[in-house]
């Protein structure tokens, strides 16, 4: 069972992917939505952002963080809801705990 902070991360990293699919799925490049998300920097620097919060960061190993700020301007640029957007993170995250409990399930002898 996952602590309150893995599940945090967990459900931000969830978000950051259903954006990604969503971004792709619209046939926008990567570029694109990141000016549209931060139109008050250089486009360089607005695609570097994305980057860090998709990838992993060399130092620490782990992805940029999601500001509420950026994550409304994200669905701004969608033109969805944020609440949907994270609802549907969320219910995400249900679908692969419980694929990951009946793979869990499989591997035990009911005769235990």
């Amino acid at each position: 069972m996952k602590t309150g902070i893995e599940m945090a991360d967990a459900l931000e990293r969830a978000f950051v992917e259903l954006v990604a699919r969503r971004v792709k799925e619209r046939g926008w490049r990567k570029g694109e939505f990141a000016a549209e998300v931060w139109p008050d920097v250089k486009p360089k620097v607005a695609m570097s952002r994305w980057t860090a919060m998709r990838g992993r960061a060399t130092k620490t190993g782990k992805p940029q963080g999601v500001s509420i700020s950026d994550a409304e301007r994200m669905a701004q640029v969608l033109r969805e809801d944020l609440s949907y957007l994270m609802a549907a993170s969320r219910e995400k995250l249900r679908e692969m705990a419980i694929l990951e409990g009946n793979q869990n399930d499989k591997g035990k002898n009911s005769d235990d």
